[in-house]
């Protein structure tokens, strides 16, 4: 992408919404600019391996958690997100700091605060993604496609999660709301149209790049 910062997309929402396969997608239709795929919690920091296990094995206490997911972040951050994006490469990462706020949070007045002590240690997406879904979508997804659930995939800690995404998608700015009800193609359109209206320059080669991938299925702008 040339010698300018690249482009650094965050996509998050509850479980069963689709975050993994729309960042798969994404990264197939933008193949000529080298996208690197990523996700939190990480396995490459002791806090991230340490947030992986407990959602296999029960939940570490409150305060734990925040302070692990922050760590994890600010590792991810300087390992690989910042190098990346100085290298002018676009950055798709499945969860970010949302994700904490929307899983550690009481609410969306919490949420708010804990992302005020946050931003002035991490990266500002330039575009964050949240898949919008029933609790009830969510789950049964969750349970056509896996045999067992994680720790955080429960049903009040995904309705007190869905309550704080919708309250930061009306936050607006970086803030795209998609709607994950449907068909993943439903839900990739609305990104790729969402991406052309802020980077222009995506626009022909992800309409290329569509056409080839989905061709049965109808163009997105």
């Amino acid at each position: 992408m040339g010698d300018t910062r690249g482009i650094f997309i965050a996509i998050d929402g509850i479980d069963g919404s689709g975050k993994t396969t729309l960042s798969g997608q994404l990264q197939q239709l933008l193949a000529d600019y080298g996208p690197v795929i990523t996700k939190e919690p990480t396995a490459e920091s002791e806090w991230g391996r340490r947030l992986r296990q407990s959602a296999v094995e029960g939940r570490l206490p409150r305060k734990t958690e925040i302070e692990f997911f922050h760590k994890d972040r600010l590792h991810h951050i300087e390992t690989l997100i910042r190098p990346c994006l100085e290298e002018g490469r676009i950055v798709i990462c499945d969860r970010y700091v949302d994700s904490t706020l929307a899983f550690q949070a009481e609410g969306p007045a919490e949420a708010e605060v804990m992302y005020r002590n946050f931003a002035g240690e991490i990266l500002e997406p330039d575009l964050t993604f949240i898949l919008m879904c029933p609790v009830s979508v969510g789950l049964l997804r969750i349970q056509e496609n896996r045999p067992e659930k994680s720790t955080f995939e429960e049903v009040g800690t995904l309705t007190r999660a869905h309550e704080i995404y919708d309250a930061r998608t009306k936050l607006g700015g970086r803030y795209v709301p998609l709607d994950a009800t449907a068909s993943v193609h439903h839900t990739l359109r609305q990104a790729v149209s969402a991406l052309v209206a802020r980077y222009p320059h995506l626009g022909e080669p992800l309409r290329a790049h569509y056409a080839r991938a989905f061709p049965s299925e109808p163009q997105p702008f």
